[in-house]
């Protein structure tokens, strides 16, 4: 599964998500859940920016990691197929949010992809490391 580069224009924002989207002038983040819209002028503005965010279109599988780092966005997406849930190559790990506006704690729920890999540390045996994380939402 390939991870895309995109632009934050090219977010498609008709979808509805569940996740979170952080501002640089907020103590909490605006929580998404369950799904709903996303507001384009979240990441129209110069001051105040979106710090963080990340978001999941359960219908079509979609997952957005979004970063403000250095004046630029960087969106990252992958697509979660249902497969990608039973594979013996991707674990379901859960984080304890922090600092979330909401009634009771949450915990976010992402999947970690493992990969081959040669090492010659190991003997040039293979050995399985982290490929990435994919944020699916909130548990």
């Amino acid at each position: 599964m390939e991870i895309q580069y995109m632009n934050i224009n090219d977010i498609d924002f008709t979808l509805t998500y569940e996740g979170y989207i952080w501002m640089s002038n907020e103590k909490c983040p605006q929580v998404f859940h369950p799904e709903s819209q996303v507001g384009t002028d979240l990441f129209t503005k110069k001051n105040p920016f979106v710090v963080e965010g990340y978001l999941f279109n359960k219908q079509t599988g979609i997952s957005l990691s979004i970063k403000y780092i250095d004046g630029k966005y960087h969106v990252y997406q992958n697509v979660v197929k249902k497969s990608d849930l039973d594979s013996q190559n991707v674990d379901t790990v859960y984080y304890l949010t922090q600092r979330m506006n909401i009634p009771s704690k949450e915990w976010t729920k992402f999947l970690r992809y493992w990969k081959e890999k040669t090492d010659s540390a190991c003997l040039d045996m293979t050995v399985l490391e982290v490929e990435k994380e994919v944020f699916i939402g909130f548990k």
